[in-house]
This record gives structure tokens, sequence and C-alpha cells, in this order.
């Protein structure tokens, strides 16, 4: 966020904080984890600073920091990976970033795949938008075009299709499987 809005931005966001969530942040270690509350309230003041939709910043955020992740270490790994594996993938990522619901990849097709998020029906939508946002991300990142998410609420499930374009990860000869 200091390199995307300033660091005079989010200096001013820090101390608009509670207390609460000012010293978790303070107390965060490198590759540590703050609650959703902490981060949602951090990205909230920092939209109220520059006067944007707090979702705006979220997707940003989480799009930039996935590409972020992906595109250093990772980026030689990713583009070596079928679309379905990256899929398979996804509900394993979600554990990593949340501790709340389980997400579980119910349909995949080339081009297309639906993920049903168990456990957590009334996710908040910020929460939301930065999962659809670190989806795509990863698509993208991977050699994907046009990675879109939709979503819908279905009483105890948050179903996500996601939909993209292209893949250049290899396929198997035939005879053989990828792991």
């Amino acid at each position: 966020m200091n390199e995307v809005y300033g660091e005079d931005v989010v200096r001013g966001a820090f101390h608009a904080l509670e207390r609460p969530a000012r010293e978790e942040i303070v107390e965060l270690l490198p590759g540590g984890w703050c609650t959703t509350d902490a981060a949602r309230a951090l990205k909230t003041a920092v939209a109220a600073q520059m006067s944007m939709d707090v979702l705006v910043v979220q997707r940003r955020i989480v799009r930039l920091g996935v590409e972020r992740t992906l595109t250093t270490l990772w980026r030689f790994f990713v583009k070596h990976v079928s679309d379905e594996s990256i899929l398979k993938r996804a509900p394993n990522l979600y554990s990593r970033s949340f501790n709340r619901g389980r997400l579980e990849l119910v349909n995949f097709q080339p081009g297309e795949a639906e993920l049903d998020l168990h456990g957590w029906p009334d996710m908040p939508e910020f929460d939301l938008v930065g999962l659809t946002a670190g989806i795509e991300a990863v698509l993208a990142v991977t050699g994907r075009r046009d990675a879109r998410t939709s979503t819908s609420r279905r009483s105890a499930t948050v179903r996500l299709r996601i939909t993209w374009r292209g893949g250049d990860a290899p396929s198997a000869p035939s005879g053989t499987s990828l792991p």
C-alpha cells in the first residue's frame, strides 16, 4: 500500500485506526498473520484517505500482492502447471488465507470451474472481493487471460464460478497423466 498510495497516506490511515488494530499491525512479523478485521480496517482507512471505494482498494492490493508473490520465486513453476492443477490447489491456498470456512472444487472444465465455499455463507463482501481478486490474479500470472469470477450465495454455500481463456501449461503425452 505504501508503494501504491504513498507512505503518508498509509501512515495517516494507520493513525486513524482504533488502538487494537494499530497494536496488531505493529506486532506483525514478516510472514505473520493478521486478522481480517485489522486488514479491512487499514484498507478502509486508506480508502477514506484517498476518497476511494474500499472494494477498489481491496481488489487492487490483493491482486498486486498475488502478482508480486507469484512473479518472483514461483514464476517458473506456475507457468508449467495445468489449469486443473491450479484450481485443485485453490482450497489449500484458501485455507492458508482464511481460518473460517472450507473451499471445494466442485466442477472443472477447460476454461471454466466452480468452487463452493462451505461454512461461511455470510462471508463479508470485502473478503469475497479479496478471494475473487486473488483467484483471478493467480490465473492471470499463470498465463490465463480474461479471468472472471462471479459469485452467488445459496443458503449455506457461496458458489464461485470462474472463467478464463488460454492456458499455456504443458499437456501430458498420450497415455500418461500429470499429477
